[in-house]
């Protein structure tokens, strides 16, 4: 093995550091363009310190027998999640919350989509914050 104090770190420098991807994903064959195709939704990462900022404010901690407990709205938590990693649509868009009767993305994506493609949109928020493709994940492991 190298010596670690001879190993450079300039990789690990922000300035190095590549981009994930945004991810692109079909949520619903019910959402199409003008020629019937369609439209992907574009999922784009998040930080961790972002993650965690959105897990604290859905995150309820009590004492109990003098113990903590912590409850995490998992609705809350995974609607803001959306919310925060979603670039298209803008959920937050008045017009398209407008078009529903809405007037939050979470009520939005409630009313807008439905369970299978609330599942599908789940995967994806899956993947984009794994920063890596499922099947590359299942890569890794072998």
């Amino acid at each position: 093995m190298a010596d670690i104090k001879n190993m450079s770190l300039n990789g690990f420098f922000k300035s190095n550091a590549k981009s994930l991807p945004d991810v692109k994903v079909v949520v619903s064959e019910r959402f199409t363009n003008e020629d019937g195709t369609p439209i992907e939704w574009v999922l784009h990462p998040i930080s961790t310190k972002r993650v965690e900022e959105i897990t604290k404010r859905n995150t309820k901690t009590t004492i109990k027998n003098g113990k903590k407990e912590s409850t995490v709205n998992e609705e809350n938590l995974n609607a803001e999640l959306l919310e925060a990693v979603v670039l298209y649509p803008s959920l937050n868009d008045a017009e398209l919350q407008d078009s529903y009767g809405v007037s939050s993305a979470n009520e939005l994506l409630s009313v807008m989509l439905y369970p299978g493609e609330t599942q599908v949109l789940t995967a994806a928020l899956q993947e984009v914050m794994a920063g890596t493709k499922a099947n590359d994940i299942d890569e890794l492991k072998n």
